[in-house]
């Protein structure tokens, strides 16, 4: 019976190999857990806007009225509090009051870590978490100016970053068509969306600009 000599291995070839697999992992962890955060990130935006959508539709459907004849309906915040918030399920509704205390909200620009600009908006906090915003006004600064109510969507409430296009994004619900121009002949009314969402949508619901 032939006996083979096994090799020992040393300490410091462990020591080799599990510092190359730890470099390895630091190389690839961080890309996996932002591609993770993205999808995440566009599939409760996609959410998030079937659910204002959705409220839109019912709204149409029991006023029996097109939008044009809604009171205020140039103002996003104005629409969502007394059109669409009986059909959005919440965990909240304390914010659909402009300004309510304790309602403050505030966001930074796309890529723009240090300044916070103010939002005077009425929300909801949706049960699954996600906060359905409108403005006061009819423009959002950065351009996508509308003549229309604005809305936005917060996919993860207010955690943090609350940044434009990347957990928050815009809406203009007027009178556009399949592809939401503004410019076309026989326009119906239609959720588009503006900013960085647009990209979103038109990438088929998929991060690819960060």
């Amino acid at each position: 019976m032939q006996i083979k000599n096994l090799k020992a291995v040393t300490l410091v070839e462990v020591l080799v190999v599990l510092t190359i697999m730890g470099v390895v992992a630091a190389l690839t962890i961080p890309g996996l857990t932002k591609h993770s955060q993205k999808t995440e990130y566009a599939r409760l935006a996609q959410k998030g806007y079937a659910t204002l959508e959705g409220a839109i539709d019912m709204a149409v459907a029991e006023t029996g009225t097109e939008p044009d004849k809604w009171a205020y309906r140039s103002y996003g915040n104005q629409v969502l509090r007394n059109y669409l918030a009986k059909y959005i399920s919440a965990i909240s509704k304390d914010c659909l009051n402009l300004n309510a205390l304790g309602c403050s909200y505030k966001y930074k620009s796309f890529k723009n870590h240090s300044n916070s600009a103010f939002i005077p908006s009425s929300y909801i906090i949706a049960s699954d978490g996600i906060i359905i915003g409108g403005l006061p006004i009819n423009s959002v600064s950065g351009g996508g100016i509308s003549a229309y109510p604005v809305f936005y969507v917060d996919v993860n409430g207010k955690s943090e970053p609350n940044m434009e296009g990347v957990d928050l994004f815009f809406f203009s619900f007027g009178k556009y068509d399949a592809d939401c121009s503004v410019t076309a002949e026989n326009r119906q009314w239609k959720l588009c969306p503006i900013l960085h969402a647009k990209n979103l949508m038109e990438d088929n619901w998929t991060i690819t600009y960060w």
